[in-house]
């Protein structure tokens, strides 16, 4: 039978079409059908314009190719009946359109309230008054609500929380829009995230589908922190930090940042360990969160570096008041559990936006210039970022660099600061100091080059090298000159918690043949050093081999008196600062008393440096101190002036007055 017999025997609209969707036959039924609303509500006023919608038009392609045997397609009239739209192959040239008669709307409605219950998503539909029309058993469960408290009764009353919320926002442009809306969306009441999507009725009102998103968000949360959270303090960490810095650079808003380095923080870690000194950092992290302002961003960019972003550009004497207030909060010692009190002093460096640039990385590096400059300068204040500070830190990476190759290049020099008893006016002792001339850059100062060796971690490279260079000349001068002096050796601090470098000390003396008794190792005041166990027991053990320990350029550093009973040391060397006070200060000349009387009373040697009068000598001479050194006496010498210096006095036994 040909399409066209066939199609005259269907008595509800029937149609066919050809591979190119031109409609080649009907029936009086197709053409007289109603106007019909797609799944989308959008009206057709014919079946013709229904089947030239895309979405048929891909299937009936699906179907011409075998992919599928057949569409049922449903769809329904203005008049709200529904239908079912049957496509399959007639022939080889024909497609067949079948609209099969309405089927009972309440089945369909029982099938699809059997859908939404069975739906794992909870589901409400509003009417155009915002009253609930429909709540499936899930939103029940979300809503804490029964249906019986919701159907028929307005959402924004029974919900007033929701209203000026997200809420309220997404729902009304929905309805507005007639477009499906999807948002996430907290409410408080119930302590819940919601993913939600929000359908317009065509006959006015919502459709919303939800569900909690509680677990999602706090595992976004978690992410969040991990990824923006400094593991050890809890404080924010350099990623967040930048990233708060880009945002306000974006916005054009000006800010202030601070950042902090805390001052010999290595030596702490080499005293007392990684432990402790991961301690110390969270006690400053909360001290610096307790006592500054909410609207001040405290972030860990990692070792012992802290940033502090205020957001606004803050005047010279502002930066200044907040850098006095950030520096006093480590006045007081952080206090560790069965540790002792730990003293910290941070170099603060600020810089700003737009002031200092338009780049989170450049306005970092000139906020650690400055902080660097501090710390070189040890100045107790903030110090903003200069220009010129760039030439200084340029000129600390050459030395950095070069202090490399300092040894091989055999470019040290060592001299020999002589230590006099000025009542015997004789020499007891040589203190040594390095000097360094470089072929580019010439002398360099150790005040320089020697903070750069001790963070690059140089020093114990440079000190096992003078070691080995001093001691063998000093050998050849007990052989020569009978020398029965010490040598006296300035130890960095952080040294004496390195067991090889310990080890290595003990064998080199040994190993030049030189006593014990006449190695003196001057150590820089240090209040980690000196209230540290093990370095304590390991001056115990040097000094049980007859090594002697100063305690060098006393009185400028930290507060050591209630160490000196317990710690192992044999003298004190007066800093020159108190000795320029003679004649010109009384105060300096109490302080310098008292120091004199100090060591005396617990029976230690005591020693000026920085003597260059006959009036400073004198008043030494009648407080107490007889031991001194300085230009009154000798210059540093070479060497070669040393042993000049021997063979002309040697045999005389004293230097003249």
């Amino acid at each position: 039978m040909d399409a066209q017999h066939l199609i005259k025997l269907f008595q509800l609209p029937a149609a066919t079409i050809d591979e190119s969707g031109v409609v080649l036959l009907t029936n009086s039924a197709w053409d007289q059908f109603e106007d019909v609303v797609d799944h989308a509500g959008k009206e057709y006023s014919s079946l013709n314009r229904l089947i030239r919608t895309p979405f048929i038009k891909k299937k009936c392609q699906k179907v011409w190719r075998g992919k599928i045997d057949f569409v049922d397609y449903y769809f329904r009239t203005v008049k709200y009946s529904h239908c079912q739209l049957s496509i399959t192959k007639c022939n080889d040239t024909h497609l067949l359109f079948q609209v099969l008669p309405a089927v009972d709307s309440a089945v369909v409605t029982e099938n699809a309230v059997d859908v939404l219950e069975s739906m794992s998503e909870a589901f409400f539909s509003l009417d155009k008054n915002w009253c609930f029309t429909y709540v499936n058993h899930e939103a029940e469960k979300l809503l804490y609500k029964t249906r019986e408290e919701l159907i028929g009764k307005n959402m924004w009353l029974l919900f007033p929380d929701a209203w000026g919320t997200g809420f309220e926002e997404h729902y009304f442009k929905t309805i507005h829009d007639q477009i499906p809306t999807k948002f996430e969306e907290y409410y408080e009441p119930n302590k819940s995230w919601f993913d939600i999507t929000a359908y317009p009725n065509r006959q006015g009102g919502l459709s919303v589908y939800f569900r909690n998103i509680n677990d999602q968000k706090e595992m976004e949360k978690s992410l969040w922190q991990s990824a923006n959270s400094d593991h050890l303090t809890g404080l924010p960490n350099r990623r967040y930090s930048y990233e708060l810095m880009k945002e306000y650079i974006d916005k054009n808003q000006p800010f202030t940042i601070y950042f902090l380095d805390l001052d010999q923080f290595k030596i702490i870690n080499d005293l007392y360990g990684h432990d402790v000194g991961d301690r110390l950092i969270r006690k400053i992290g909360m001290r610096l969160q307790k006592n500054l302002p909410d609207d001040m961003t405290i972030s860990r960019l990692g070792g012992d570096e802290y940033l502090i972003l205020v957001p606004e550009q803050l005047n010279q004497g502002e930066v200044e008041n907040l850098g006095n207030r950030i520096i006093g909060m480590f006045s007081n010692s952080f206090v560790l559990q069965d540790r002792p009190e730990i003293h910290v002093e941070p170099s603060v460096g600020v810089s700003q936006y737009p002031k200092d640039g338009n780049l989170v990385d450049i306005l970092i590096d000139k906020a650690d210039i400055a902080m660097y400059e501090a710390k070189k300068k040890q100045l107790t204040k903030a110090v903003m970022y200069d220009p010129v500070m760039h030439e200084s830190v340029s000129r600390d990476l050459i030395i950095q660099q070069e202090l490399k190759k300092v040894i091989e290049r055999d470019e040290l020099d060592f001299v020999y600061q002589p230590q006099i008893d000025s009542n015997k006016n004789w020499i007891t002792g040589v203190e040594v100091l390095t000097r360094w001339t470089h072929p580019v850059l010439g002398p360099v100062s150790p005040a320089e080059f020697i903070p750069i060796a001790e963070t690059s971690g140089m020093m114990e490279k440079l000190t096992r090298h003078q070691l080995d260079w001093c001691l063998s000349r000093f050998a050849e001068w007990i052989k020569h000159f009978s020398f029965d002096g010490l040598i006296a050796f300035n130890i960095s601090s952080g040294l004496f918690r390195n067991k090889n470098f310990i080890a290595y000390l003990e064998q080199i003396i040994t190993d030049h043949k030189i006593p014990f008794d006449q190695i003196e190792l001057e150590i820089t005041e240090n209040i980690q050093l000196f209230s540290h166990k093990e370095s304590v027991q390991t001056l115990e053990r040097l000094r049980d081999l007859g090594i002697r320990v100063a305690i060098d350029d006393f009185g400028t550093g930290y507060s050591t008196l209630s160490y000196l009973n317990q710690f192992p040391v044999d003298k004190i060397k007066i800093d020159k600062h108190f000795t320029d006070q003679i004649m010109t200060d009384l105060k300096g000349e109490a302080i310098l008393v008292s120091i004199i009387k100090l060591a005396n009373s617990l029976e230690l040697d005591v020693l000026a440096e920085g003597v260059e009068t006959v009036e400073q000598r004198d008043f030494l001479k009648m407080n107490g101190c007889s031991d001194m050194q300085g230009y009154y006496y000798f210059k540093p010498l070479t060497l070669e002036e040393c042993e000049q210096f021997y063979y002309e006095k040697v045999l005389k036994e004293r230097v003249p007055e």
